[in-house]
């Protein structure tokens, strides 16, 4: 046995179906079905439409989850689309992804959400930036040192901050469902392809971040099975919550207002719903749905350096295990990177700068299982994706979607411009 699979078999596997599926969950549910449905609706001038964008964002975000899954199954491996990549395209392409991700993607994206996290914070507490800062690097320590003492901490912290930010969500849905009759529709226009494309891709955006949970793929009990599965399962979990929680949304207030409220408009259903109640309820739970979603990223981000200093792209000492089979260093890389970011960054900068740099590897690696079809037909495959090649095609329609729509442009911290 090779050096690589001695070490890859270091991590410990104690990581169940029901964490992986928190996991999945906890990653995707961050800010999006909280800020989102105000720009759907906006974009549609209609609830059906805007609802449509809902579902169909979810199906799509299904289909690509399903074709990826075949890859997580097929190779369980540490560092999900690195190895991946690496399995398909050779050494160079996981290189560049793994560098890209070490240095930009994932800290980056742990910095996003820390500074999201510290800004729901002033709701209650208002402070100067400097504080905010500083409470973002505290969090983002706190979580950091949790994740250091074993992945299934992680796990257990996954579950329970899932669980507690799907709460205000389903209490949402339940009351808007029975009590709300507000709601009502404009006057109906003619159909906008441009709206609907919008929409679709503010719903898209909410949908995001399933795929990190292959970089754990080394921690799990059972990967070929749990991974597959998890992701699966977690997408279909977020899309039906996703929805529901827009009818409660449309039938609690009327469109115009909906439409007119951006990113507030989860907010207004809040109040009319709870009264001042609402207000808190609500902030507690943006807060604890971006806890969760911050976990998901630190306990798995990591893993992207461990595996390429296991296959010597990283400098050795990135292998090093703490004491609860942790990895130990990329951990402290991951802190130190993340907090200039907090440091120097803004949220907008930071979140733009993320997608750029990703979603050309994620569209590489759902590629990757046609060719990995036509090249290995003999691999051994516990999960196929289903009416291939149809789903994988469907799937890529996502990242289509994506790259067709005119992105903002936002200057760069001067740190992030030497990148």
């Amino acid at each position: 046995m090779d050096e690589k699979v001695e070490l890859k078999e270091e991590l410990r596997r104690e990581i169940g179906i029901f964490p992986a599926v928190a996991t999945v969950v906890g990653l995707v549910i961050g800010s999006g079905v909280f800020f989102k449905p105000g720009k759907v609706f906006a974009s549609t001038q209609d609830i059906t439409w805007g609802i449509l964008a809902w579902v169909l964002g979810g199906v799509i975000t299904l289909l690509a989850g399903l074709t990826i899954a075949e890859l997580a199954a097929a190779i369980p491996q540490t560092g999900g689309l690195y190895a991946w990549l690496h399995r398909i395209y050779g050494r160079m392409s996981s290189f560049l992804y793994g560098w890209i991700y070490t240095i930009i993607v994932g800290p980056g994206t742990i910095a996003a959400l820390a500074i999201i996290f510290a800004i729901q914070v002033q709701v209650f507490f208002p402070m100067p930036n400097l504080s905010m800062k500083l409470v973002a690097i505290g969090i983002m320590l706190l979580l950091t040192l949790s994740n250091y003492f074993g992945a299934k901490y992680g796990g257990y912290i996954q579950t329970v901050s899932t669980v507690a930010k799907l709460i205000p969500l389903l209490m949402i849905i339940a009351v808007g469902l029975t009590r709300g009759t507000g709601g009502q529709a404009m006057a109906e226009g003619a159909f906008s392809g441009a709206g609907f494309s919008a929409a679709l891709v503010a719903a898209l955006w909410a949908y995001d971040g399933w795929q990190t949970i292959g970089n754990i793929s080394g921690e799990l009990k059972n990967p070929r099975r749990d991974l597959p599965l998890s992701i699966i399962l977690g997408i279909v979990i977020v899309a039906v919550v996703y929805t529901a929680i827009n009818i409660a949304i449309v039938r609690t207030l009327p469109l115009d207002t909906i439409a007119g409220a951006g990113t507030t408009a989860i907010n207004l259903v809040s109040d009319r719903l709870f009264g001042e109640f609402g207000a808190t309820l609500l902030a507690i739970g943006i807060m604890i749905s971006i806890f969760g979603c911050l976990n998901g990223h630190v306990l798995t981000d990591p893993r992207i350096p461990f595996a390429m200093a296991q296959g010597g792209d990283f400098p050795r000492i990135l292998r090093r295990l703490s004491p609860y089979k942790t990895p130990t260093n990329a951990f402290l890389l991951q802190t130190l990177l993340a907090s200039i970011y907090i440091a120097t960054g803004t949220f907008d900068a930071l979140t733009n700068l993320v997608v750029f740099t990703m979603y050309i590897f994620f569209v590489a690696g759902m590629v990757g299982v046609m060719i990995l079809r036509r090249r290995e037909p003999n691999l051994r495959r516990p999960y196929t994706v289903p009416l291939y090649p149809v789903v994988p095609v469907l799937g890529l329609s996502e990242e289509f979607i994506f790259y067709i729509q005119p992105w903002p442009r936002i200057p760069p911290t001067p740190f992030m411009a030497l990148l």
